[in-house]
């Protein structure tokens, strides 16, 4: 058995990348799809507040029934009313487009603006230069004769736009095919016109009791375009088997279930998580305990200076 190559060769095309968004170092990339798998009370809720404020997310809609009792955590990522959304209503996904759609106009409206007074500026330098064209051009122009600068809430930058999803299962949400479709394309919603330059995009996070259940738990559809998984103590073996198999093109159920076990072995600890990142950054491990603590395996462990060096002599 052999290879024989040939002239062939692939180019890079220019596509938009799937992770737009800088991050910090230590979190996770941007945008993603994040499932919180726990039973009731928890700390799904609890953890994505905190995650979603780590990440510096500037819009935050909710589809959930719970809101006001869980207003508490959502009023620390200063919700809107407006942008509260029930999961049984069948036109929710377009309500959230709509959403990130005006955001991307908003920004289209203010370039466009910022460029038409710079090129005032440059035709006539001062507004009172511009004679009968005043008019056409009068709401550049402030009240005492000078130019206006444009606004944008966000500074002419592209806004963090994220969708949190939580004690929505059994609801019509995971039944809409509009919003399976939607985990599929969030990241190319609000897309930017004559331009290749990456769209606002939308990142997803999903609450569940269950992984997977009878008319219940995630979709396939939703599942299989999942980024990241933070998963909670669970006594369902079946569950667990899954979801390492589901995870396989990521890393080996036996891994996954050696990574679990470590992270669940202090009983003491009531809300122990194992976070999977599917698509670490450089020099970050797979698998985290409760988010903030990096999870490095034997397996996965990298080559110490040391020992690289000793490779290097020999």
């Amino acid at each position: 058995m052999k290879l024989i190559p040939t002239k062939l060769k692939f180019n890079d095309e220019g596509t938009t990348p799937q992770f737009a968004l800088e991050t910090a170092p230590e979190h996770i990339k941007l945008h993603a799809l994040v499932l919180a798998i726990a039973k009731s009370r928890g700390g799904k809720t609890f953890f994505i507040t905190h995650l979603l404020n780590w990440l510096k997310f500037d819009l935050v809609c909710v589809i959930t029934p719970t809101f006001e009792s869980n207003s508490g955590h959502f009023k620390k990522m200063n919700v809107l009313p407006e942008n509260v959304f029930d999961p049984d209503d069948p036109e929710v996904v377009g309500k959230i487009i709509t959403i990130v759609e005006k955001e991307r106009d908003d920004l289209v409206d203010y370039r466009r603006k910022v460029q038409m007074v710079k090129e005032l500026k440059e035709l006539y330098r001062t507004p009172r230069r511009m004679g009968e064209h005043y008019e056409l051009f009068s709401e550049y122009v402030d009240p005492f004769g000078g130019w206006i600068k444009p606004t944008h809430k966000y500074n002419g930058r592209k806004p963090r736009i994220a969708l949190y999803v939580d004690d929505s299962q059994s609801s019509l949400i995971f039944r809409n095919r509009r919003f399976l479709n939607l985990c599929t394309r969030a990241r190319h919603l609000g897309s930017m016109p004559d331009t290749e330059e990456a769209s606002i995009g939308l990142s997803i996070f999903i609450a569940c009791q269950n992984y997977t259940a009878q008319g219940g738990g995630l979709p396939k559809a939703v599942r299989g375009n999942a980024t990241h998984l933070a998963l909670w103590r669970t006594k369902n073996e079946k569950e667990l088997k899954l979801i390492s198999e589901e995870l396989a093109g990521v890393v080996s159920p036996e891994l996954f279930r050696k990574a679990y076990d470590y992270c669940m072995a202090d009983e003491s600890d009531k809300y122990a998580m194992m976070f999977v990142d599917m698509h670490p950054k450089d020099g970050f491990p797979v698998f985290r305990k409760n988010y903030t603590e990096l999870l490095v395996l034997d397996e996965t462990a990298p080559k110490s200076e040391e020992t690289s060096e000793e490779n290097q002599s020999t």
